[in-house]
């Protein structure tokens, strides 16, 4: 599975426009793509549009890219200024059993990070101490961390919850376990929000 992640920082039109075009022409271009898995679009606390989507590999997640390049193209008043990009693949992508589907969108915390050791160590970490924490946090819907293509040290780790209080201190707890377990990871970025559009299974 890889990871696609957007912001943009300024927004140019008010939201719901934006929403209808993504809905009506971004999301069957990128549901077109094969190997299209999941796409959800938040507003942060700054007020950042923020996209994030999953595709079965990195060739897919590419294809998606340029699909929404295009998609930008036409819509330059959107977002003014240049967007923010992230792209990896998912070491983990792990859903909550027994979800409702359907039911309510999900509650997005995404965090990139810095200084990630690229080490077995790193992966055990995660796998006995930082997913079981996310795992069993009340209201936890799915979990996906990747590596990123272009940075050595980076990766972002997206985070669903079934609101934004479950979510919040979640991430907390997460901070302070990494503190512990990884002190060479900074968290570079926080993005949270309630997801407006939601096409996937969280």
């Amino acid at each position: 599975m890889h990871m696609n992640l957007r912001r943009y920082p300024i927004v140019g039109v008010d939201r719901t426009t934006i929403e209808k075009a993504v809905e009506n022409e971004l999301l069957p271009e990128l549901k077109a793509v094969p190997g299209f898995e999941v796409y959800y679009a938040f507003w942060d606390d700054a007020g950042a549009g923020i996209s994030i989507s999953c595709f079965t590999d990195a060739e897919s997640a590419h294809s998606s890219t340029g699909a929404a390049r295009r998609w930008l193209a036409n819509h330059t008043d959107f977002f003014p200024a240049r967007g923010e990009e992230f792209s990896g693949e998912c070491f983990v992508h792990k859903e909550a059993s027994g979800v409702a589907r359907g039911v309510s969108r999900p509650y997005l915390l995404v965090r990139l990070l810095s200084g990630v050791p690229a080490t077995q160590d790193t992966r055990a970490f995660v796998e006995q101490r930082t997913l079981p924490l996310i795992e069993r946090w009340p209201g936890f819907r799915a979990v996906w961390m990747a590596r990123s293509d272009r940075e050595t040290d980076g990766a972002a780790v997206a985070t669903f919850f079934d609101g934004p209080g479950e979510a919040m201190t979640c991430h907390e707890a997460a901070v302070v376990l990494l503190g512990e377990g990884l002190p060479t990871v900074s968290v570079t970025r926080v993005m949270h929000g309630q997801a407006t559009i939601a096409d996937g299974s969280q």
